[in-house]
């Protein structure tokens, strides 16, 4: 037997062509099949030497294709080789962007303030502290000071919530008043924009101050969303603070300035 005709050697010199590994039982019936066309010797007056050896290299590189084909498919390769289906490529299903957020819940509840005279529509499930005293003096906004009424979500609380007020414009302007209110320290200053809230004029912060001001038949209204680091911010935003005080009726007549009488 000489070496180029080796099967051993043979299938070796196919397997150099790749990276893959042969079942024994793949490696048997090409080895027996290689085997087989060698003693296959094809005699005749038109063989040469050289044909010869040709034409039996050339079957048994044959019988080593159709070996390994059938034998992978029925045998199946260890390693995912030749002959066995591609694995399915792992295609992961798409998830929606952590930045996608399905919105603010809608104005479907009513808030009356007996206190401060006017009437908004909050989201159903938020809580309503409503104010008992009268304000007076600068805004207060400390979380749930008496003199505001302050409508919040449930879960955020102090980072979530509408503060609304109202007092007596009393010897300024409209126009004097409303500035003086933006000026303060929890106004917005000089960056503002004109609002109308319920027929009522005023203005409005820019630059995500989300403070409107306005006055109506001698008094005056501070009606302020606040959003702290743990609120959707992206959600409660300018937006939807306007689309709250669209809902805004104003009774400056039906206010208490005094406040609630002591109980007897």
């Amino acid at each position: 037997m000489t070496a180029s005709r080796d099967p051993d050697r043979l299938i070796q010199a196919f397997l150099d062509e790749g990276e893959e590994q042969l079942d024994d039982r793949i490696y048997d019936t090409v080895r027996a099949s290689i085997e087989q066309q060698r003693q296959r010797v094809v005699i005749g007056p038109w063989s040469t030497p050289s044909m010869n050896k040709f034409v039996t290299f050339g079957l048994a590189a044959a019988a080593v294709v159709v070996a390994v084909l059938i034998g992978a498919q029925l045998f199946g390769s260890p390693g995912g080789g030749l002959g066995s289906p591609p694995s399915p490529s792992a295609t992961a299903e798409p998830t929606p962007s952590p930045s996608a957020e399905t919105g603010a819940p809608p104005l479907t509840q009513t808030f009356t303030s007996a206190q401060h005279g006017y009437s908004v529509s909050i989201p159903e499930a938020w809580t309503a502290e409503a104010a008992t005293e009268p304000w007076t003096g600068p805004f207060p906004l400390s979380f749930t000071v008496p003199q505001v009424d302050f409508l919040y979500d449930p879960v955020l609380e102090h980072d979530l919530f509408l503060a609304i007020a109202s007092q007596p414009t009393g010897d300024s302007t409209p126009e004097d008043w409303v500035a003086e209110q933006m000026a303060s320290e929890e106004g917005c200053g000089t960056a503002t924009l004109p609002v109308t809230v319920d027929g009522a004029s005023g203005l409005i912060g820019g630059e995500s101050c989300s403070v409107a001001v306005v006055t109506t038949a001698g008094r005056g209204y501070w009606i302020q969303l606040y959003t702290g680091s743990g609120a959707p911010v992206t959600t409660y935003d300018e937006s939807w603070f306007e689309e709250v005080l669209a809902t805004v009726q104003l009774s400056p007549e039906d206010a208490v300035d005094a406040g609630p009488s002591p109980s007897p």
